[in-house]
């Protein structure tokens, strides 16, 4: 295992589809034990970025480290193997099948022993009680819950969650906000992608603030929230990249 405290680096990612840059020179880096938010605007590219780092595009330039892997490269199920848990936008459960066989097929082959996290999201998330119920029975909430739980079931350094509240109701969205905040004081690194501020003031220690495809600003949610170029972004007042 490497010493580096990093458990996710990016370094000067970029990534271009004809004309448009959705990646400029992006560089991240998440520590051990952080939870990180990163937002942006319509069109900052965020899905990009978060396609970058779990594989699903491969960046035009730059590289990224996971657990001191370069991974790079590698595909979505390689990375998975260095540590990465991912759960996206569209809800990927097996609605025909039971909770539990949901979580065996994402745990299948793992060799995972520690099952910590997995074990902690299965019961905050009232799913423990649910095992043998039909996934085509759960709500919309507990289906995304559900894939959060089977994205831990191969016990990951990093989570990567891609909007994982979309859809929810206030009060699911701030359950969702202290199992994250749970799993992360049990020493989970996670990077959540969204645009609900109120879920980011939640639960980010840091934020990563994204502009055409640019890191426009980083820092805390207080020093983020209270910038007024940041504000202007989500007006539309802020037509180019951050220094």
């Amino acid at each position: 295992m490497s010493k580096n405290p990093h458990v996710l680096q990016a370094m000067a990612l970029h990534k271009r589809f004809g004309g448009v840059v959705a990646a400029n020179a992006v560089d991240f880096s998440l520590m051990q034990g952080e939870l990180r938010c990163v937002i942006g605007p319509n069109g900052a590219g965020k899905s990009t970025f978060f396609t970058l780092l779990c594989g699903i595009q491969k960046p035009d330039s730059g590289r990224i480290l996971l657990n001191g892997h370069d991974v790079t490269k590698l595909e979505p199920f390689r990375r998975v193997r260095f540590g990465i848990g991912l759960t996206f936008q569209s809800n990927r459960t097996f609605r025909m099948m039971s909770v539990s066989e949901n979580l065996e097929t994402a745990r299948r082959g793992s060799m995972a022993a520690d099952a910590l996290h997995f074990r902690m999201a299965l019961v905050a998330f009232g799913l423990a009680d649910k095992l043998d119920l039909p996934t085509s029975r759960l709500a919309h909430h507990e289906m995304q819950w559900l894939e959060i739980c089977m994205a831990l079931g191969r016990a990951p350094t990093v989570l990567l969650l891609d909007e994982p509240t979309a859809g929810m109701s206030p009060a699911e969205t701030m359950r969702t906000a202290d199992v994250l905040k749970e799993l992360n004081r049990a020493g989970l690194a996670i990077v959540v992608v969204e645009h609900d501020i109120a879920f980011v003031r939640a639960v980010a220690q840091t934020v990563t603030v994204l502009h055409q495809g640019a890191v426009f600003a980083e820092g805390t949610v207080d020093e983020i929230t209270a910038r007024e170029d940041v504000r202007n972004i989500y007006l539309g007042k802020v037509r180019s990249a951050a220094q």
